[in-house]
């Protein structure tokens, strides 16, 4: 194949790799963490460091541009998800231009095939979280890195000072690799050689686009650390832990042996590496082995150290997911090398196709590699509308705790007003509705299935037979204004109220002084000092904003055991931001089901 044919054949996959994470930006819901950063970081405009909430889940590139592409499209996940998006062709970009420095054809190949379906990191392509702009910039920085070894220069080592940056940026998990580029770079640097003006130059580009985002960036990671939102990670290792987690997601297998034969493969190719490097000139072919395995084992031993000094995880599956790309390079510029005295050996790089071949046979415009059960599909919040619209009430919904986000994210995103899910009794019913995923989870007794997603990881279930219920408290809230932190709904006489169970209606017009409405509707029983049952409902999932001002949430509590001291209902105003309210509250008793009564 000429190079023009190649050319044709790269850009046709890359445009159908982009057409394909295109089709998924607009398809596959929304998963739990796409959907906090949105109420708690995007729809606030409260993003940046030190003035937002501390959560790891703030990725400030990506939540930066989400807001942006909120602001201009509205409330879509594919709003949000655009900037992912359009870091692809960023990416692709430099895989080609990786390609063009192998001079054999099936190396070269396979590489390409390799970085451009590479499974897992296609997911962040068309997901509003940072991995996938991180894994551009990331790879852009790799490039331009190796380049400026071989030719230093200003221009080369600006490009990779700020394309690190924004590769760290959009994910804190790159520090350790980011302080190994500024300490390569630093060392690497021709300062001596360059008269001085060059070098104050030189050395000032390094501290403005190098070191200061850096420190600042560190300065982030210790602050999120303080406030103990650096949690998610193993105590297993890096081979065992961190490599391990990523196998099933990359190669599609969890052998016990297929972390140690990655070690063998980074031992290998390191030696070649170290081998090429001895050898003069020392062009690129030497650099991007050097480079590659240089940054592995700095980052493996680091993450080392780290854990015995500070007890930080190691990290696991999409937060070692930068790994991939320089241990392709490292690899496929290992067997270039070999193959350059050996020409057999070329095909030694033909195991690169097991990355695509596991992309394709996981494809899909339904959900996530990672968090299938949290895609929650249009079927399921129309069969939840269809229920309600049947029964003239708002239905209880039973959910896992991740679905809750997603599913508040989505009925807003699909203009219903449905009710929050509530996760006190799941998976054990109790409610209406009831969320589940049934390769997981058994299916109560007392349910049908209303609803399934195309994955078979998400299900919709209705009662079989309703709940009877007696009106027991029908009471209008006045209006209320200011910014209390607390303010009480509702606060029964709790001896009535033991050996039985409620359902509570609230129907409350809320206007803030400012959008969005934050804080917590909560509802709980306190029994020996302690909450046997604590509900709560964020503001923000039964709200919308652009929609109006009402908020309607039903909640259901349990049997009131005989040793509790209070039921209440209230709102709880973390940030104390003034508003005006007033509503109605029912509260009904609720009676076992009654045989033969249906919805």
């Amino acid at each position: 194949m000429d190079a023009r044919a190649e050319r044709v054949v790269f850009i046709a996959l890359s445009t159908v790799v982009f057409a394909y994470a295109a089709a998924r930006t607009v398809l596959v819901p929304v998963v739990h963490d796409e959907a906090m950063a949105f109420f708690r970081f995007v729809e606030t405009s409260d993003f940046l460091p030190f003035l937002a909430p501390p959560d790891a889940g703030n990725h400030v590139l990506a939540t930066a541009l989400g807001w942006l592409g909120w602001k201009l499209f509205g409330m879509h996940a594919w709003a949000l998800r655009l900037p992912s998006l359009l870091a692809f062709p960023l990416y692709a970009f430099h895989v080609w231009k990786w390609g063009t420095h192998l001079r054999h054809g099936p190396v070269r190949r396979c590489l390409w095939a390799a970085l451009l379906l590479t499974p897992f990191l296609l997911d962040f392509f068309s997901l509003f979280r940072g991995y996938g702009l991180a894994m551009a910039f990331w790879c852009m920085a790799l490039y331009h890195l190796s380049t400026w070894s071989v030719r230093p220069g200003n221009k080369g080592l600006a490009i990779t000072l700020l394309a690190m940056a924004c590769a760290g940026w959009a994910s804190l998990n790159l520090l350790v690799a980011w302080a190994a580029v500024l300490a390569f770079t630093a060392a690497c640097s021709p300062w001596r050689l360059l008269p001085t003006k060059a070098a104050i130059r030189q050395a000032g580009l390094w501290v403005a686009l190098g070191a200061m985002p850096f420190l600042a960036a560190v300065a982030t990671a210790e602050w999120l650390s303080r406030s103990d939102c650096l949690y998610y990670g193993n105590t297993l290792g890096v081979v065992r832990g961190s490599v391990a987690s990523l196998m099933p997601l990359i190669a599609g297998t969890d052998a016990p042996a297929a972390p140690l034969l990655v070690l063998l493969v980074l031992i290998a190719c390191t030696a070649v590496a170290a081998a090429a490097f001895r050898t003069a000139p020392r062009g690129m072919h030497a650099w991007v082995p050097v480079l590659c395995a240089g940054l592995l084992w700095a980052d493996g031993l680091a993450r080392v150290v780290l854990h015995h000094w500070k007890g930080t995880p190691f990290p696991e599956d999409r937060t070692v997911l930068h790994w991939v790309t320089p241990f392709l390079l490292l690899f496929a510029f290992a067997v270039e090398r070999v193959a350059q005295a050996r020409q057999r050996w070329q095909w030694a790089a033909l195991p690169l196709l097991a990355l695509p071949v596991h992309a394709v046979a996981t494809a899909n415009l339904n959900a996530t590699m990672y968090w299938p059960e949290q895609a929650i599909p249009a079927p399921l919040y129309r069969a939840a509308n269809d229920w309600k619209n049947r029964t003239a009430s708002l239905p209880t919904i039973g959910g896992y705790h991740q679905m809750i986000a997603c599913w508040g994210f989505g009925q807003r995103e699909h203009g219903l007003r449905l009710n929050a899910v509530d996760i006190t009794q799941w998976p054990l019913g109790g409610g209406d509705l009831l969320l589940l995923d049934p390769q997981r989870s058994e299916v109560p007794p007392g349910y049908r299935l209303l609803a399934l997603a195309g994955t078979e990881r998400a299900a919709l279930y209705g009662r079989t037979q309703a709940e009877t219920s007696t009106l027991v408290l029908d009471s209008i809230l006045p209006p209320v204004h200011g910014n209390a932190e607390l303010r009480e709904l509702w606060r029964p006489p709790t001896d009535a109220m033991k050996g039985n169970a409620y359902r509570i209606e609230l129907d409350l017009a809320l206007k803030p002084e400012h959008e969005p409405m934050t804080g917590v509707i909560v509802v709980e029983t306190i029994a020996a000092g302690l909450p046997p049952h604590r509900d709560f409902m964020l503001i923000q999932f039964l709200r919308d904003p652009g929609r109006g001002i009402g908020l309607q949430g039903v909640r259901r509590i349990p049997e009131v055991p005989s040793d509790a001291g209070e039921v209440v209902a209230y709102l709880w105003n973390q940030l104390h931001q003034s508003y005006t309210s007033e509503g109605r509250l029912r509260v009904y008793l609720v009676r076992p089901w009654k045989e033969g009564h249906k919805p």
